[in-house]
């Protein structure tokens, strides 16, 4: 995502309460790859031959400095330089004239093209209609259960995913259509034994959606963790589901997900597909 300098100041005024400034400013930069910062020239200063910039621009820039966003910077000739905090950053930003307001896009485009973008600083929630793993469940006296995972994959190409949970944050029943009142409670990671995981960068990890007994297919089990089987999200019974997953991190915004569950009497007709 880019932000250009121009539009900031009318914008960031329009903004009337800390929530709309939260929500929209800052919701905007936590989830952009590279920050784009046009300097434009405002009002002339008191009693010096140059002008200032613009100061919300000044704004977003510092906290996309904090985010430690790339930054790609242009600054209009005849703004005081250095000033704000371009003083305490080494953006290096390119000077362009006045008179050639018209041609900055094409500027702009020819130095953006380092830009990579194949990567995004996201998380996704990714599932094959097929991928399920069968494993006999120790705790219950080896029974035999098929797993059905979803993957969660960190789109970003150098930043590491820190304490990530899961949450199975909705579930409605389709037919008769009827909503399933659930808790806040962490699933479990496949194959590891504790809620918070780290995900590398362009690497996938899974967590497990739901498990099926092989002997009790219209019983599906959540496993969460929590000693309290008041917890436990109450689906049972042959039918359609939709299954709305929530993986948070401390250093991504939330990724959703939602699935199809088709449950049927014989387990290899059952489904788990994203929809």
């Amino acid at each position: 995502m880019t932000n250009l300098g121009q539009r900031d100041e009318p914008f960031a005024v329009e903004e009337q309460t800390l929530r709309g400034l939260k929500e929209n400013i800052f919701r905007q930069l936590s989830t952009s790859e590279y920050f784009l910062f046009v300097d434009f020239k405002r009002e002339k200063l008191e009693n010096e031959d140059v002008h200032r910039g613009s100061l919300f621009s000044h704004q977003e820039l510092a906290l996309a400095s904090f985010l430690g966003i790339e930054v790609l910077a242009f600054r209009e000739a005849g703004v005081k330089a250095e000033d704000g905090i371009m003083r305490f950053l080494q953006a290096n930003a390119i000077q362009f004239a006045e008179g050639d307001r018209h041609l900055l896009p094409d500027l702009i485009e020819s130095r953006a093209r380092k830009w990579d973008p194949n990567w995004r600083n996201e998380l996704v929630l990714e599932r094959d209609v097929a991928q399920f793993t069968d494993a006999r469940v120790r705790n219950l006296n080896d029974r035999l259960g098929r797993y059905f995972q979803i993957g969660v994959k960190n789109l970003h190409k150098e930043k590491m995913a820190t304490n990530c949970y899961a949450y199975l944050e909705k579930a409605i029943k389709l037919d008769p259509l009827s909503e399933i009142s659930l808790n806040t409670v962490e699933l479990k990671w496949e194959g590891y034994v504790f809620p918070n995981t780290h995900i590398l960068p362009n690497t996938t990890r899974r967590f497990d959606a739901l498990r099926i007994m092989h002997d009790n297919p219209t019983d599906p089990q959540f496993i969460i963790f929590s000693d309290y089987t008041g917890f436990d999200p109450p689906i049972h019974g042959e039918g359609c589901y939709e299954l709305r997953y929530v993986v948070v991190a401390d250093n991504f915004p939330p990724a959703r997900g939602t699935f199809n569950l088709k449950l049927r009497s014989s387990l290899s007709s059952t489904r788990l597909k994203q929809l």
